[in-house]
């Protein structure tokens, strides 16, 4: 199963409002690997690693916003290189 990484900045309506742990939820579900923080500018980091087809999903419901008092206006998104991950952490 083809694996892939990629780091993704949220804009939007992000910080203060669950974001991070709908973000964990959802990358529980889809079997991601890596994290999300904050960033002083107001928008989410988010490292997402795994199989091509569920990081695909994971991005889809991450541009919906996953949950109802985010709001995401932009998704940034750059490839990464496949790190050891084990798990998805909130900083």
């Amino acid at each position: 199963m083809a694996q892939t990484a990629v780091l993704l900045t949220a804009h939007g309506r992000v910080q203060g409002v669950g974001f991070r742990y709908s973000t964990y939820q959802l990358a529980v579900r889809h079997h991601i690997y890596g994290f999300a923080r904050n960033n002083t500018d107001g928008t989410v980091t988010i490292l997402a690693q795994g199989s091509t087809g569920m990081v695909n999903a994971f991005i889809e419901a991450i541009k919906k916003s996953p949950n109802s008092w985010a709001h995401v206006t932009q998704l940034e998104q750059t490839k990464q290189t496949i790190q050891p991950l084990k798990k998805f952490d909130i900083y």
